[in-house]
């Protein structure tokens, strides 16, 4: 049997580390405001995309818990 983190869990993973990225790009890159007075913020679309993928974290996340908590677990042999 393999060790590790179960396969239901990396799907999960996956979407916790794409939320990090987002926010952390966001959060680098920055915002300046313009001679003309223009908010300007050249990674804004990372803020709405990790919000999503956190939504999409916590899904996938109780969607396993869930699963295994319903499925019984086998004797070790």
């Amino acid at each position: 049997m393999k060790e590790g983190l179960p396969m239901k869990y990396w799907l999960s993973l996956v979407f916790l580390l794409l939320t990090i990225g987002l926010f952390l790009t966001s959060a680098l890159v920055g915002s300046h405001i313009d001679p003309n007075g223009m908010l300007v913020e050249p990674a804004f679309f990372c803020i709405p995309l990790g919000y999503l993928n956190l939504f999409l974290f916590v899904l996938t996340f109780v969607g396993a818990l869930r699963s295994a908590k319903k499925q019984p677990h086998s004797p070790k042999k």
